[in-house]
Parts: C-alpha cells; structure tokens; sequence
C-alpha cells in the first residue's frame, strides 16, 4: 500500500515539474519577444536619426545627392516587416486555443525566421550607420 502512495506522490511531483517546465519555457519565449522588441525600438528610433542625419548631410555638402536618404528609408521598411510579423506571431499566441494544429508548424517557422530577421535588422542599421560614417568623414 505504501508502494502505491510513493508512487501517486512520485507521479505527481513528476506532473508538477513538467508543468513548471513548461510555464519556464513560455516565459522564456515571451520574454524573447518583449527583448526583440525593446531592441527594434531603439533600432527604429536610431534610423530616424540617420534619416535626419542623411538629409542633412545632402543639404550641408552639394556632392552627397539626397537620393541616399533611401538607403535609411529602405531599412526603415525592413523594420517595419519585422514588427508586423512579430505582431502576427503576438495575434497567433493571442488565439493560440482557436488555432488549427497546421497553423503551429508555420507559427514556429514565424518565430525562426523572425529572429534571423532580427539579427540581419541589426547588421543592416550598423551597415546604414557605416554608411553614414563614410559620407559624413569622407
């Protein structure tokens, strides 16, 4: 009898762990999302300043053409996709009860193709700022 009751207690605890484990690891996922996003926000707001710094370089030297400004503006729109598939994913979690099994296989390949995103956004704004850097010592 006493067998049985180490066991029920063994299970449970067991039980117990797993659903911890798994509470962890969506904390852990949301927590990635809210970090990328905190990161776009300053990525977004340091583009503008180069857009602002592009024009301004066009207006103080006649030779930089203000057709560079697209390079910024270009960057400004890579941003923009990248939040608004981190929104989609956000809208999927939001209706995660309602979702069809089919729909978890693309959400997850969202979420990995987001987070390459993420990590080209930031090598594309150092890229913009190199650039900018270049023209404004140049």
């Amino acid at each position: 009898m006493e067998k049985i009751l180490n066991s029920e207690y063994v299970d449970k605890e067991f039980e117990e762990a797993c659903n911890k484990i798994d509470k962890i690891r969506e904390d852990g996922l949301r927590n990635v999302l809210k970090h990328f996003d905190r990161i776009h926000d300053k990525l977004f707001v340091f583009n503008n300043i180069l857009i602002a710094g592009f024009f301004g370089l066009s207006k103080i030297d006649n030779q930089i053409s203000v057709k560079l400004i697209i390079i910024p503006i270009l960057n400004l729109c890579f941003l923009i996709f990248i939040e608004y598939e981190m929104m989609e994913i956000s809208r999927f979690d939001a209706t995660i009860k309602e979702q069809l099994f089919e729909n978890y296989k693309f959400n997850k390949e969202r979420i990995s193709r987001i987070t390459i995103f993420s990590f080209l956004s930031i090598l594309s704004t150092l890229i913009v700022t190199l650039t900018f850097l270049y023209f404004l010592f140049q």
